[in-house]
């Protein structure tokens, strides 16, 4: 081997070790180039960079990685890679609301044979199942699922798992319109996320906890908890963690008619999410800030927030646009064009409901 290969597989390994250690921007700058990394060491190397960027939040610029190293991975010389590389872009797509192309993905990892034979990918398998049915508002048969990953996590003492489970199960019941329930679960899901010292757990629960009791009319109460869970990503590396918790908190904030103070972290939001290339999320933002200005009386440039989160969101985040179908309406109302804005608000509750969503009765959204 030749010196700049050998000095690139200890950094591979000094890479790992960051990346274990939820240190993926020291890991990113340690890692070999493909140039300094063994031909052989190639595909592992760029899986350590794939998942160093979807830890960050980069989830577009992940998806793409994971895509080139599944053209190279032959999945029966290197099984164990070809499934975490498939997980790692089911994960990407299906955060990023590209549903259909995570379905697939885990459609052509499904048939594996090894599937039947490693018990670990089966179980990652119902996780992943019940991940892709909560993306598809198919709430119902999400939380069948994920209750069957709750009982075996916490029959495993897992803490974590089952801190992340509850929170996805809480996610599920606030879009089924059970709030309570929504509540409880989140509440759980930070027992256990403490449990198991994890921040970004802890985090995510809060994040929850601030949508849920939002929804339910508590304002300071939800106001509190996205501050504390932006404080609880502080402490990591996840920008996408961070750009959730200034969108949560200004849609808190806003809803208590702190406007000035909503923008600024909308607008810290949108820095973030642009820089990450998350349009979806970014959709939020543009309709939150299409909030403020409608509040403030500003009916015309509210109109071209809410035109462009429809077109951020697309097809592919069904209660995002609705709430800007909903918004749009207003907008045009307030502008003397009824007739288009009744035509918009009825298709923005049909969507809704065609999606089992109630985001047409949400009133603290």
């Amino acid at each position: 081997m030749s010196l700049p290969a050998r000095d690139g597989s200890y950094r591979l390994e000094e890479a790992r070790e960051w990346l274990e250690r939820d240190r993926p921007s020291r890991a990113l700058r340690v890692l070999p180039s493909n140039h300094a990394t063994a031909p052989i060491l190639r595909s592992e190397r760029d899986f350590v960079e794939a998942e160093a960027w979807r830890t960050q939040g980069f989830l577009a610029r992940a998806a793409r990685m994971y895509r080139g190293l599944l053209g190279r991975v032959d999945e029966r010389c290197d099984p164990v890679l070809w499934f975490e590389a498939s997980w790692g872009m089911v994960s990407c797509l299906r955060s990023l609301g590209d549903v259909p192309a995570a379905r697939r993905r885990f459609s052509r990892v499904s048939r594996s044979p090894l599937m039947k034979k490693v018990p670990a990918f089966a179980e990652r398998a119902r996780l992943e199942t019940a991940l892709l049915e909560r993306a598809a508002g198919n709430y119902g048969s999400s939380l069948r699922h994920l209750k069957v990953c709750l009982r075996r996590a916490l029959k495993e003492r897992d803490w974590a798992q089952a801190a992340y489970v509850l929170w996805a199960m809480g996610g599920a019941l606030r879009f089924k319109g059970e709030l309570r329930l929504s509540q409880s679960a989140f509440e759980r899901s930070l027992i256990l996320a403490r449990r198991a010292r994890d921040p970004t757990g802890c985090g995510y629960a809060l994040f929850g906890l601030g949508g849920v009791t939002r929804i339910m009319g508590r304002l300071h109460e939800s106001a509190q908890y996205y501050v504390r869970a932006r404080e609880a990503f502080r402490r990591t590396e996840d920008l996408f963690g961070r750009a959730y918790a200034h969108c949560g908190f200004a849609n808190a904030l806003r809803q208590l008619g702190r406007l000035s103070e909503a923008q600024r972290e909308y607008r810290a939001a949108h820095r973030l999410y642009s820089q990450i290339e998350d349009g979806v999320d970014l959709g939020y933002v543009e309709w939150g800030l299409g909030k403020v200005l409608l509040a403030r009386g500003r009916s015309a440039q509210a109109k071209g927030c809410f035109v462009r989160a429809r077109r951020l969101f697309g097809s592919r985040e069904p209660r995002g646009r609705a709430l800007s179908n909903l918004a749009l309406a207003q907008a045009l109302h307030a502008r003397g064009r009824t007739r288009r804005a009744e035509a918009l608000f009825d298709q923005a509750v049909r969507d809704a409901r065609r999606h089992g969503l109630h985001s047409h009765l949400e009133t603290f959204t």
